[in-house]
């Protein structure tokens, strides 16, 4: 949770709240992305900071710092390459955090899935399913720029996790989104196609889907309602949320309950258990 130039992390299960130290990145000079998740072999909950200059849609430059709340402090990272990171926060699964990473070779736009294992804290990558190109060439899209200016059917890859499997969201400007779920993680070929959800006419641009049921239907976020895909019915309903204003819904995400604080005991050092 960042607000106002400072970093919290907050249970919603317990609704307790930790104000993160500065890492001492100017805030004002660059633009930041983060990560978080839970080092188990340590017993310790990380955050990531990406920071770097910010161009359209994408950090360029990017540099890292890791947060330790066992530790209570910030360090310095080795650069990822020359990759262009998204500003969406890094997925959490199997230890480690991902991201979906643009390299542009000034040209064109060449994608790849980045890992950063929380224990070695060290980098890897995971290959990509066998996806429909669209109008683009190769394993490339078309150089960057503003999204208006994105013609229908060009490819643009989000990451998501959906259940315990990392998700591949494969979005077609204003075409179609493909859900792509990898069944066994970092294993090549176990990439499967779950759903393929139409664009039509007053659904955002931009879906983000929630979860999908075995019948397959999707929950999903179209930047401003909760919505649910009947592939069924080939049809669209709004999912209606009580004492919500008509502002809408500005983000939606999953999360999964934990009765562990993220408050340090200041004298032993170690998570408080909170209960309800």
């Amino acid at each position: 949770m960042y607000n106002n130039n400072n970093l919290y992390l907050w249970n919603p299960s317990t609704r307790k709240t930790k104000k993160l130290p500065s890492s001492g990145v100017e805030y004002s000079r660059c633009d930041v992305t983060y990560g978080f998740g839970y080092d188990e072999s340590n017993d310790d909950y990380k955050v990531v900071e990406i920071y770097g200059v910010y161009g359209i849609h994408y950090v360029y430059g990017a540099k890292f710092k890791i947060y330790s709340l066992r530790g209570d402090s910030w360090r310095s990272m080795k650069k990822y390459c020359d990759a262009l990171f998204s500003p969406d926060s890094g997925v959490f699964l199997n230890g480690c955090l991902h991201w979906a990473v643009a390299h542009n070779d000034g040209s064109c736009i060449f994608w790849d899935i980045v890992s950063l294992d929380l224990e070695s804290e060290r980098f890897g990558n995971l290959p990509l399913p066998n996806y429909d190109r669209g109008n683009c060439n190769g394993s490339s899209s078309r150089p960057l720029g503003d999204s208006r200016d994105f013609e229908p059917g060009i490819l643009n890859w989000s990451l998501g996790k959906l259940g315990d499997c990392l998700c591949l969201f494969c979005d077609y400007y204003k075409v179609k989104l493909d859900v792509w779920i990898m069944k066994e993680y970092n294993a090549k070929g176990y990439w499967t196609k779950s759903v393929s959800l139409p664009y039509i006419a007053g659904i955002g641009p931009c879906i983000s889907p929630l979860c999908v049921s075995d019948t397959g239907e999707v929950l999903l976020h179209d930047g401003t309602r909760v919505m649910l895909y009947d592939a069924r019915n080939d049809e669209y309903k709004r999912v209606e949320i009580r004492d919500l204003d008509d502002t809408g819904v500005g983000a939606a995400t999953v999360y999964a309950e934990s009765l562990v604080s993220p408050i340090l005991d200041s004298n032993e050092n170690t998570p408080e258990m909170q209960e309800w």
